[in-house]
């Protein structure tokens, strides 16, 4: 599998995905600093270069056939998974945002010890590779839930799927508290939990759309028990 721009790739997919990256970068990017109030908060700087770390990674330095079905999903996208994303990307700025109106501008928090914050960076960045991870071992993650008939859709066992079912929604989930927390912020906690509970939702009904509907994964579920966390559910 080539991976990126490649000849496999159209010249639609190539724009939309440069025009995406700008977008969702230069968003966060306003997000971070407009509500801080500032330039010199170090957390939003380091915070912001882990964003572009993992768009770079599970975005677009990936194989060119899983970029195409990621920026331009296939048809049979379940009904459910339009609603989920009409909370989720609101929800995806929403933790940062709050994280620095408190961390950057209004200090409600009290503010942590540089190690804290410095350690729950370290947090994000290894959810962050989780979700790299996963999306690198699994040539069908896509970002809509749907079985990839015309791809030969079949279970990926391998890789972080050989110990947890959904690695890269836990690579999430471990990510939205971290960043609150290394952007010096409790009351990003609530977004970052309203997340993690999207995201936890979104677990239940995609691995049992899995098992009715993808070959081979009720057996592949009776190996791997977990969904989010090993020894937990």
């Amino acid at each position: 599998m080539k991976i990126g721009f490649d000849q496999n790739v159209s010249f639609d997919i190539r724009i939309r995905i440069i025009i995406r990256a700008f977008l969702f970068l230069g968003l966060m990017f306003v997000v971070i600093f407009v509500s801080a109030g500032r330039w010199d908060y170090w957390q939003g700087w380091l915070s912001f270069l882990l964003f572009i770390y993992t768009y770079l990674f599970s975005s677009i330095l990936i194989p060119s056939d899983l970029l195409q079905e990621r920026f331009k999903p296939g048809p049979g996208t379940k009904k459910w998974d339009y609603i989920f994303l009409s909370f989720y990307i609101p929800l995806l700025y929403m933790t940062p945002l709050i994280a620095a109106l408190d961390g950057g501008r209004y200090h409600w928090t009290t503010v942590f010890p540089q190690w804290i914050n410095v350690f729950a960076f370290v947090i994000v960045f290894l959810g962050y590779t989780l979700v790299t991870l996963s999306i690198w071992a699994n040539q069908f993650f896509s970002t809509r839930v749907r079985i990839q008939k015309e791809r030969g859709h079949f279970v990926i066992d391998k890789g972080p799927y050989a110990f947890i079912r959904h690695p890269g929604y836990t690579g999430g989930i471990i990510s939205s508290f971290s960043i609150a927390i290394g952007l010096n912020s409790l009351w990003a906690l609530i977004p970052a939990g309203l997340y993690s509970i999207l995201l936890i939702t979104r677990t239940i009904l995609e691995d049992a759309t899995l098992h009715k509907e993808l070959p081979g994964y009720a057996d592949y579920s009776s190996r791997v028990k977990y969904r989010l966390l090993p020894g937990i559910w």
